[in-house]
């Protein structure tokens, strides 16, 4: 958020974000840059009217293709109770194998490709769905593959094409909400991962009884069928995934030169969009990003611990395959419940880390239930898989929604939410290593492992806190006001840097 010095706010003012909204919701005086004071008419109706249309036009083709992109990513662990490992005779760690070599592309291709995405060299639905086509052929490819080789081909190639499509519908999402509104908008998003989660379950329930049908395997039916519709999914984020705010076409000319007006008084007087030496050296060294990639490679721990081995872990205690894919459906149910109320008061208290905390401290409660109940007690064991489940998913949303909140600028932003995903994704090697064959049903190196990610989480979440709270008592007491001083082009360039920047706790 912004405070500025030469605007005169009396009884009553709400200052939000760089706007400042009278009672009677009207007018707003904001100082932009050049330290040229403007007039701003705030319309509380016209906003809620633009917001809706984006909520319309945004949320619903992009949550659709997550839900096919997560189940995409995670079939893997349907099949591989259902035979996969079997058929390809598979060693103890190939399936390990095949987990990890997805997210080694994945993590190094996330972070380029949302800079390349920004360039804007072709329209968002074109480059995501394009992404989208081709992981789709990898997938069929999976079905009708005859080795193991050919498994661990299609999955590489899969996080080649996979890695620039989550952080860059983030990316694209926060280019049309103003920060406070974000938390909730990516959280519903990032619901249909959840909702996959559930979904895939089922699906993978109902495919299992195409064992046979044309000579196939149930288990590569799962690929064939969910890879076929991907393809047809391609169409629909060709068709209704929107170009960036400035060159949308849902909103008539009025509207739009409002909403882009709002969002730029939002972004405050330093919104560097372009990348050059100053900005690159802010998002390489900014304490906060590589935190908040600490906080979320804990997360990531536990969602990637979650989707790849719940179904083995539940065959483990008892259930039988149907069972297992089943007993799925309710953990990811619990856990969408759960993340929407707590981005829901996130946004409405305009606060992150307190909900972050809670999030991560569920985590401790399950990993901890996992590593000590024995496995006769398969309720409680059961409870764990729901905490462990719910912690990812309060937090994973949240982590993102605050360092895209805490970034000064398009550029930055662009660069810090593919850095948290990308490299935050790394938690994805660490789960697929952990959690080894031999030490069925306990488990208990990766249950260990998920723990104490999840103290590390809390410890750089906390910092995170700890630091911009700092910050912005330093800004408000005037010991930064130095850079006020600066050049107009270098003050575009500070981003969060800027002394009126105030970060969002």
């Amino acid at each position: 958020m912004f405070n500025h010095e030469k605007s005169t706010y009396t009884e009553g003012d709400v200052v939000e974000a760089g706007i400042k909204t009278t009672e009677n919701g009207t007018l707003a005086r904001e100082l932009v840059a050049e330290n040229v004071e403007i007039e701003f008419v705030f319309d509380k109706a016209m906003e809620r009217k633009i917001m809706w249309k984006c909520d319309l036009h945004i949320l619903p083709p992009l949550s659709v293709l997550f839900v096919i992109t997560f189940i995409d990513r995670t079939n893997i662990a349907n099949a591989k109770i259902e035979g996969m490992t079997t058929e390809l005779k598979m060693g103890n760690t190939d399936y390990n194998k095949a987990l990890w070599i997805l997210n080694i592309p994945y993590i190094c291709l996330a972070l380029p490709s949302n800079i390349l995405m920004k360039k804007g060299f072709v329209k968002p639905s074109v480059y995501l769905s394009g992404l989208m086509f081709c992981w789709a052929v990898c997938v069929i490819g999976m079905g009708v593959t005859k080795s193991f080789q050919g498994i661990l081909a299609c999955r590489f190639l899969m996080g080649c094409f996979e890695a620039g499509f989550v952080p860059g519908c983030s990316y694209l999402i926060s280019r049309y909400y103003k920060r406070k509104d974000f938390s909730a908008r990516y959280a519903v998003f990032f619901s249909a991962a959840v909702l996959a989660g559930a979904f895939g379950g089922f699906l993978a329930y109902a495919i299992e009884h195409m064992d046979g049908v044309g000579g196939y395997s149930g288990w590569r039916w799962i690929f064939i069928i969910e890879g076929l519709m991907t393809l047809v999914a391609t169409v629909i984020g060709l068709l209704f995934i929107p170009n960036y705010p400035e060159h949308c076409r849902f909103l008539p000319p009025a509207e739009k030169k409002y909403m882009l007006r709002m969002l730029e008084l939002d972004a405050g007087p330093s919104r560097p969009d372009h990348y050059n030496l100053t900005v690159v050296k802010e998002c390489l060294f900014d304490p906060k990003i590589w935190l908040a990639m600490v906080a979320y490679f804990g997360a990531d721990t536990a969602a990637s611990s979650i989707v790849s081995f719940q179904p083995t872990i539940l065959k483990s205690l008892g259930y039988t395959n149907s069972q297992s894919q089943i007993h799925t459906i309710p953990v990811y149910i619990v856990g969408l419940a759960i993340l929407n109320i707590c981005a829901f008061f996130s946004g409405y208290l305009r606060h992150r880390y307190g909900f972050i905390l809670f999030g991560a401290c569920l985590g401790v409660i399950g990993w901890a239930v996992e590593l000590s109940v024995p496995n006769t007690s398969v309720g409680a064991r059961y409870f764990g898989m729901f905490a462990i489940a719910s912690s990812a998913y309060i937090q994973m949303p949240l982590l993102v929604a605050w360092v895209s909140n805490n970034m000064g600028g398009n550029a930055k932003a662009a660069f810090g939410t593919g850095f948290v995903i990308g490299v935050g994704n790394c938690g994805n090697l660490v789960s697929s290593n952990v959690f080894i064959t031999t030490e069925t049903p306990r488990f208990r190196t990766g249950f260990r492992a998920g723990l104490a990610l999840t103290c590390v989480g809390i410890a750089a979440s906390t910092a995170l806190e700890l630091l911009m709270f700092h910050q912005n008592r330093r800004r408000e007491s005037g010991k930064e006001n130095e850079k006020l001083g600066f050049s107009e082009e270098a003050l575009g360039d500070l981003g969060d840097e800027h002394p009126n920047f105030r970060y969002m706790l």
